[in-house]
């Protein structure tokens, strides 16, 4: 990954001895060949959690006049994108009667969902149920099909039909979801069976070869088992098309109203949530079956970016058609025959596109992980990213599902700890001392490991940093483990056994992988981290809090977010994860822009809401940014003793904000990346 940089060479002015350069944030090398073009007649507009985003994606669809262009990891028919104060469903408009009726007045739908059968049928949580009513729910109360339901078909449609049904038969059950379940699998019966009106749908699954290509590039290889178990089988077997981009009449009025969405948001109903992230909001999805005293989904938290009338449309337009100009019409069994890529020469550009950059708008590159295209773009621009803010004194902020990319942690330490030699070393000539070091300072917000699987990958990652402690329980397995082995080693060469055997009896006990890795880990304390590589790290997860029946009762807000931002200069979002599936395996888009005004903006919104407003950063000068990062840390460690505590009273158990520091008892041999 050497030519991600662009070089360039700096003059030095003779008589002031000063020089300037261009800070790269950009993959410069990449939009030379014009692959990933960097754009700057974009107008964008950032909306935080499922509410304003889903919002907004309803009205445009509402809007549409010529296409609506969608590609997404799960689509979920029955989710109400906008929600009125109710408890059943439907609690407004679905997405699926959206599509229907924007295809009955003439907008070409077009959605693209990645199906993988061999997931699809797999049982429990192996199942990604990202299809309700197609990989889930196949075997509702009742079976409809044909064009005259075609013509009727609705949520409204599937509610009346119940309720007559249950009027007629008072022992059939008559909730809501039961039409739920009805409706999302006649919807995507006759999608398939092409009897919506210009609704067509395609499903895409992973490439094995092409995966296994790029994850032969990879410096951390995932681990082995054997070619159909562990955690490169589950990669390379059943790798995933996760982005979720949508685009509007790209072309329609020479794309004078077009508008494209990335975010890292699924079109899945579990996904919506507000900016409150309300204990138990019934304007959530009820869970099918209640894990804990709380019968719907946990809070989440998600970002998205709309993008308006700009040339970075073209990328989103691009990867679209690409991808549904190869993927098979699982009706037809073949793709569909008509011209539809930007790229040909049966498509001009629409003229919208062209036009100079106003005041207000931004600059956006692009980028991707696409095996099949041998595009790792996200992962570069990630590098490229760290590599910028290394050199910088204020701070990196990671918001993100899956904190697992030991690699990238390794690269901002080696990275860093150049940088803070260099200047160690040019210190001295400048008249600086060690205390004039600049910090830099790494907020890191991630969510307990879904899975106990994940813990290992999760625990290397935060280990390299330093932050092992936040998974308390890998950090006794992997204790647990060296004391014994050391136990045995001091048995082996006890008299007695030196006596019987006549020498010493080697230890035969095997270390799992993940311990053996664990031990190889540096894992530098706060002090080293600070006088080596000038950094401070602070790990954090989310919690929200609620008094009900005389008691404060705390949850996890699920953090589904993959959000990187740096210094108010730069910020990444998308659907990437920090994981080694997200930068080699998985299909993902993801948006990048130096717009310091939104960056800061979304800063001081983020940070103010996450902190309850004690810690948002301010100005975002070095010395508001070194301050913020104690008050985040005591916000977190407060919030922490509030939970704990037993003897509080109850007012003072409600958490300020939502930091909380990470902690995970849990533990696991078993890695799954």
């Amino acid at each position: 990954m050497s030519d991600i940089k662009r070089k360039e060479i700096a003059h030095v002015d003779e008589v002031t001895r000063t020089a300037k350069s261009s800070v790269q944030w950009f993959l410069e090398a990449r939009n030379k060949d014009g692959s990933h073009p960097i754009t700057h007649n974009n107008k964008l507009r950032m909306f935080i959690c499922g509410e304003e985003a889903f919002a907004d994606i309803a009205d445009q669809i509402k809007r549409a006049k010529e296409s609506i262009d969608i590609c997404c990891w799960g689509f979920d028919p029955g989710m109400e994108l906008v929600r009125r104060r109710g408890v059943v469903w439907p609690r407004g408009e679905t997405y699926g009667d959206l599509l229907i009726a924007a295809g009955k007045r003439g907008v070409r739908v077009r959605l693209l969902v990645w199906y993988d059968s061999v997931a699809a049928n797999s049982p429990g949580k192996l199942n990604p149920r990202n299809m309700p009513g197609h990989t889930h729910g196949t075997h509702p109360w009742m079976s409809r099909d044909g064009s005259n339901t075609a013509d009727v078909l609705s949520a409204k449609n599937s509610i009346d039909i119940l309720n007559a049904a249950v009027r007629k038969n008072k022992k059939l059950d008559a909730s809501p979801l039961k039409a739920r379940e009805e409706y999302c699998n006649t919807w995507y019966k006759l999608a398939f069976a092409g009897l919506l009106s210009r609704v067509h749908i395609r499903t895409r699954s992973g490439s094995a070869g092409d995966i296994e290509r790029s994850l032969a590039s990879e410096e951390m290889q995932p681990e082995v088992l054997s070619k159909l178990e562990g955690e490169r089988a589950g990669m390379v077997h059943i790798g995933t098309h996760h982005q979720k981009p949508i685009l509007i009449d790209f072309s329609f009025e020479g794309g004078g109203k077009s508008v494209g969405y990335v975010m890292g948001l699924n079109s899945l109903t579990d996904y919506w949530d507000t900016r409150d992230h309300k204990l138990d909001d019934p304007m959530r999805e009820q869970l099918e079956t209640a894990e804990d005293s709380f019968q719907r989904m946990k809070p989440y938290r998600d970002y998205a970016c709309r993008i308006e009338r700009g040339a970075a449309l073209i990328a989103l337009h691009n990867n679209f058609v690409k991808a549904w100009d190869s993927s098979i019409d699982d009706r037809t069994k073949q793709a569909e025959q008509e011209c539809t890529s930007q790229t040909l020469e049966c498509h001009s550009t629409p003229s919208t596109y062209a036009r100079k950059a106003e005041p207000g708008d931004s600059t956006v590159q692009i980028v991707r992980t696409q095996p099949e295209e041998n595009d790792k773009t996200i992962k570069e621009a990630y590098y490229q990213a760290t590599d910028m803010a290394t050199l910088a004194s204020r701070y990196l902020y990671i918001e993100n599902q899956y904190f697992q990319y030991e690699e990238w942690a390794k690269r901002l330490l080696n990275v860093r700890g150049k940088v803070i030699a260099g200047w160690k070393k040019g210190c001295a000539t400048c008249g600086k001392s060690n205390e004039d070091m600049p910090i830099m300072h790494v907020f890191v917000v991630v969510p307990m490991p879904e899975r106990e699987q994940m813990i290992p990958r999760t625990y290397d990652t935060l280990a390299t940093l330093g932050q092992q402690n936040t998974m308390e329980g890998q950090v006794k397995l992997v204790d647990t483990v060296n004391e014994t082995a050391a136990h045995l080693k001091k048995l082996s060469m006890h008299p007695t056994m030196l006596r019987e055997r006549g020498k010493p009896l080697r230890a035969n006990y095997a270390f799992p992988k993940v311990v053996e890795h664990a031990n190889n880990i540096a894992k530098p304390d706060p002090k080293i981290l600070e006088s080596q590589f000038g950094l401070k790290v602070s790990v954090a997860m989310l919690n929200t809090c609620e008094f009900a029946d005389g008691a404060w009762h705390y949850r996890e807000i699920y953090i589904h977010s993959k959000l990187m931002l740096v210094d108010d200069c730069f910020f990444t979002l998308g659907s990437a994860n920090l994981n080694q599936r997200s930068m080699a395996v998985d299909s993902e888009i993801n948006l990048l822009t130096d717009d310091r005004a939104m960056a800061m903006e979304l800063r001081q919104q983020i940070w103010s809401q996450l902190s309850g407003g004690l810690a948002t950063g301010g100005d975002g000068t070095p010395a508001a940014i070194a301050a913020t990062f104690w008050d985040w840390n005591d916000t977190m460690n407060d919030n922490k003793t509030k939970k704990n505590a037993k003897k509080l009273d109850v007012a003072q158990k409600k958490l300020i904000g939502f930091l909380l520091p990470l902690n995970d008892t849990r533990s696991s041999t078993v890695r799954l990346g």
